[in-house]
């Protein structure tokens, strides 16, 4: 017999609604849809979360946390192994929480209040990792701290822009193991010691 919890009604408006914005962003979603999908009544938006953006602003925090998670597993290792653990682990996240990284990259995409938000997260959970890194002296000295941090941001949403276009492009998913272990070789190459002639 199987003792999965059921859901509660909260956590499925937090999971309907986080598909429903990825599929179609944030003003393109009604909240009888978010309701209807979750399958519970309209009013239970209202009781959990005050509002349509009560709820998104819900699904960020959900969102950033577990980025935080990731980066916060990561930076308990040294150097470039913690670069690669932070991959490694992203795409078993994307594996889990798909629906929340395409999330992210829509809301970033529509450019609400909240996505502004949305970025300065992941920029101050980047700029830790830098830190942490520089810290430990695992950072070249020259290194421009805010453009690694900058660059992170960039390599972590670069992947979901393209992974609409990547199977008919690449002939695969951008998560997919072998093409994230490929990223993973080249991204510790380009932090370590570039790939262009000076």
């Amino acid at each position: 017999m199987d003792n999965v919890t059921p859901l509660t009604g909260r956590q499925r408006l937090i999971l309907a609604g986080r598909r429903l914005f990825a599929e179609k962003g944030y003003s393109g979603t009604g909240v009888r849809e978010i309701a209807a999908e979750a399958g519970v009544s309209i009013g239970l938006i209202r009781a959990h979360f005050g509002s349509k953006a009560g709820l998104r602003e819900e699904i960020d925090r959900q969102v950033i946390a577990q980025i935080e998670e990731l980066c916060s597993r990561a930076t308990r290792h040294l150097g470039t192994e913690a670069l690669e653990l932070l991959v490694e682990d992203a795409v078993e996240w994307v594996e889990r929480e798909r629906d929340a990284l395409l999330y992210l990259r829509t809301a970033l995409m529509e450019r609400t209040p909240g996505s502004q938000a949305l970025l300065r997260e992941l920029l101050r959970i980047m700029r830790r990792f830098v830190e942490i890194n520089r810290d430990r002296g695992f950072l070249q000295e020259d290194v421009d701290e805010e453009w690694a941090s900058i660059y992170l941001v960039i390599d972590f949403l670069g992947p979901a822009v393209l992974e609409p276009f990547s199977e008919k492009e690449f002939g695969t998913s951008m998560y997919h193991r072998d093409m994230v272990k490929r990223r993973s070789a080249f991204m510790n190459r380009v932090m370590t010691r570039g790939f262009m002639k000076s």
